[in-house]
């Protein structure tokens, strides 16, 4: 059956080109995750899902993974092929609404448009209101940690969900509810009642067919979303002996106030005795949150005026409120309002004696968005996370820069909530408002050359008409605005051979792209300003920022063999393109390699994945900002901390000269597996694995993550109205590492996977 596959043959997507298209006609490297896969492989975030596309990493974000690294950059995401707000460390997606997804491996393409976060994308596709009545309910209960985990009991991990469907009494619409709550200790919970994971959310869709002939077609969907979820940074410090043998230096850093000659914190840490850190430690106080609600719509009509002809409009509005804190110190207040419509024309027709299938239409997306952000006295390392946290005066470690080192404290200027922030005009454009009008044009056409060839081409013209303010001009005496309009073109040309014996069961193509994106900052995506070169006293629009080029050369095949029982993919690519980090600096990066991907699944009830992606991601003559500067041995005294290699210079803000450095946090050789076979009794069983080859962790590589090995074990329960799961996740208990995805952090923070322990749900469907 349909829904019990996970072979992405059987699901034609539409996630991609802007028309529905099997595997086999898409020539683009990109996963379906199947309405099955997700089921059967319980994801319900970004990090399992990455297991099944190649390619793709689940870095830690700082705790806060809402979008997965795909070769080696950012991903963006979009439901129902529309983009939503910038959320890189904003709100976890939630999977409440989602029936399946595509992981594309490059920018969208001439119809969907690229955002700044240009490695690719995820599209999520939204639940479809069914006109079956049916209603599922799910229970998820507990995290029990064998042996308690380090320091750490078994904790409550609670959701639940209701998902309903049914048609009206017309039989002509239907509708869909689903709802979840989740009330959830974590595994950090001894950092104080921050490090909980709590959400409400609640998912509604509806679709009508007003004309008995089905040329009118409404889908509409609903999502409203609330959660309190922890942004857990993970452990300062890295070592190669915190990595090899769980060694933490401890020790507290004085507060000797600010270095003039860094405009940093000064002192070292005299650290000379490692100790053994907890399986729980991480950078989080008592009064850190890290709190969200979004609320987004969107409506699709679809009309067919012909066997050969629709026209598609789509209209998203989504807003976003959330408020971040951390107490060492940093802080978020991001407001994000995006509104877009597209309107597309398909027509299929045959011209100069040859098939051509067009889309054609235009884009209109408004983006507001309002951010304060504070990061001034953000040092991570002077925190000793081998001090339980707590109450200073009861023996803990309340990891407060504001309190603790309060001659070494940069105090910025009132904010919302009474928080202190920073300014664009003092450098830090990730605050302030912005607004942008992207007015799109687009072509498609994908002409039949012969029995066996066939063109794809794609044409996107962008205006952009930008202007933004800094939020603190006032409190800082300045007045910082600027107003900028420009355009760019992208295009990308696709050039796709299935053999004439074989048309079923191979493709092969190849495919060029050029597509422009705007960038924007990273604490919310808003325009930045940045002092005028020619006057500093000014702030302006940087021109470049509108015109980020992402390149991408791919070769590719895909075979459908077995009678499609097998789905197999290869790809060769180059892709190039930059990434704009804290503060606004832009790297160049690039990343070349191959991707294999196979799905096998002969009956419903075995089924089995295998990929691998071989990828040299690097700087392309570029270089970042590392917070403490060139080496993790700076923040030490001399002869101190790891091997006696403290150098004595301090916290500082140097960077190394441009080079093609390897990315910090990127395997060159990922290798990921499942399978699951199922008994006829309903009775069945799984695994996960992954293997990662070895990973510099900044760019000097003078620490690295070794190759690893993650398995996680399922076992489970399938009838026809009751389903029981029971994980068993890290089933090795290997004490592995993630990097978090950046190279600012990559000489201060690294996370500590999760010990073995075990989950389970229970379905009951009516």
């Amino acid at each position: 059956p349909l829904d019990d596959s996970i072979n992405p043959l059987v699901r034609a997507s539409e996630g991609l080109f802007g028309d529905m298209r099997g595997p086999l006609d898409t020539p683009r490297a990109a996963s379906t995750i199947t309405q099955a896969l997700l089921r059967e492989r319980g994801i319900g975030g970004v990090h399992e899902f990455t297991a099944y596309a190649p390619g793709t990493a689940a870095n830690s974000s700082y705790g806060k993974l809402t979008s997965p690294r795909i070769r080696g950059d950012n991903a963006e995401t979009f439901v129902n092929g529309q983009r939503i707000s910038y959320n890189r460390f904003g709100v976890f997606p939630s999977f409440n609404g989602v029936e399946s997804l595509d992981v594309v491996r490059a920018p969208g393409s001439a119809i969907y448009g690229s955002g700044f976060m240009t490695g690719g994308y995820v599209n999520y596709v939204t639940k479809r209101p069914q006109f079956t009545p049916q209603t599922t309910l799910t229970l998820r209960v507990g995290t029990w940690v064998p042996g308690g985990g380090s320091g750490s009991s078994s904790w409550l991990n609670g959701s639940w969900q209701i998902d309903t469907s049914a048609p009206t009494p017309s039989g002509r619409s239907a509708w869909r509810v689903s709802y979840e709550g989740k009330y959830d200790k974590t595994f950090f919970r001894r950092a104080g009642p921050g490090a909980r994971d709590d959400r409400q959310d609640l998912f509604l869709a509806w679709t009508q067919n007003p004309r008995a002939d089905g040329a009118l077609t409404l889908d509409a969907n609903l999502q409203i979303l609330w959660q309190a979820a922890p942004q857990l940074l993970g452990v300062n410090r890295p070592s190669q002996e915190l990595i090899d043998h769980g060694l933490y230096y401890g020790g507290t850093l004085p507060d000797l106030g600010i270095n003039p000659d860094t405009g940093a914190i000064a002192g070292t840490l005299p650290s000379q005795t490692p100790v053994r850190l907890r399986r729980d430690a991480t950078l989080l106080s008592a009064e850190d949150f890290s709190n969200a609600t979004l609320a987004r719509a969107q409506f699709i009509a679809t009309s067919r005026p012909g066997a050969s002809r629709k026209f598609v409009n789509r209209t998203l509005t989504e807003f976003v409120h959330r408020r971040r804190y951390h107490d060492f110190e940093y802080a978020e207040y991001v407001e994000q309002l995006t509104v877009e419509n597209r309107s597309e024309w398909h027509a299929q027709f045959a011209l100069g004696g040859l098939a051509h299938a067009l889309i054609a239409g235009g884009t209109l997306r408004y983006e507001e968005r309002e951010s304060y952000t504070n990061y001034f006295n953000e040092y991570f390392f002077q925190y000793d996370l081998s001090t339980p946290p707590g109450p200073p005066a009861l023996g803990g470690n309340d990891y407060s820069h504001p309190r603790n080192y309060p001659s070494s404290y940069w105090p910025g200027y009132v904010g919302p909530g009474g928080r202190l922030f920073f300014p664009s005009s003092l450098g830090s454009p990730e605050t302030g408002h912005s607004r942008l009008w992207n007015p799109a044009l687009f072509a498609q056409d994908d002409v039949q050359l012969g029995d066996s060839l066939a063109l794809l081409t794609g044409l996107r013209l962008d205006g952009f008409i930008a202007e933004a303010r800094d939020l603190l001009d006032e409190a800082v005496g300045t007045d910082w605005h600027d107003k900028h309009s420009s355009s760019e073109l992208s295009w990308n040309a696709s050039l796709r051979y299935k053999p004439r014996a074989l048309d079923e069961r191979v493709s092969l193509y190849a495919t060029y792209q050029r597509a422009y994106a705007v960038s924007g900052h990273s604490a919310g995506g808003g325009l930045m300003l940045k002092a005028d070169p020619s006057d500093p006293t000014r702030g302006v629009i940087d021109a470049s920022d509108f015109s980020n080029l992402s390149e991408l050369a791919e070769l590719g095949a895909k075979f459908a063999l077995r009678d499609n029982a097998l789905y197999l993919g290869l790809a060769l690519f180059d892709q190039r393109r930059s990434e704009i980090e804290l503060g606004g600096k832009r790297k160049a990066l690039k990343a070349r390699g191959a991707e294999v991907e196979l799905v096998y699944q002969p009956h419903a009830r075995l089924s089995s994945t295998l990929n691998l992606a071989l990828t040299d991601a690097r700087f392309d003559h570029s270089t970042a900002s590392e917070s403490g500067g060139t080496s993790i041995y700076n923040i030490y005294a001399e002869g101190a901390g790891p091997g006696g290699l403290g150098n004595g210079r301090g916290f500082t803000w140097d960077t190394l000269p441009p080079a093609d450095y390897r990315l910090p946090g990127h395997s060159r050789l990922v290798v990921n597996a499942s399978s699951s076979y199922q008994l006829k009794s309903g009775f069945g069983a799984g695994l996960g694995a992954s293997w990662h080859s070895e990973q510099p962790s900044n760019l000097r590589r003078e620490y690295h993550i070794p190759e690893q090995l993650f398995l996680d074990l399922f076992f489970f329960y399938r009838g026809a109205k009751w389903s029981a799961n029971l994980d068993v996740l890290n089933a090795l208990d290997r004490k592995n590492w993630t990097h978090n995805g950046d190279s600012f952090s990559s000489n201060m923070l690294i996370w500590q996977e999760l010990p073995l322990r075990l989950e389970g749900y229970l379905k009951r469907r009516f």
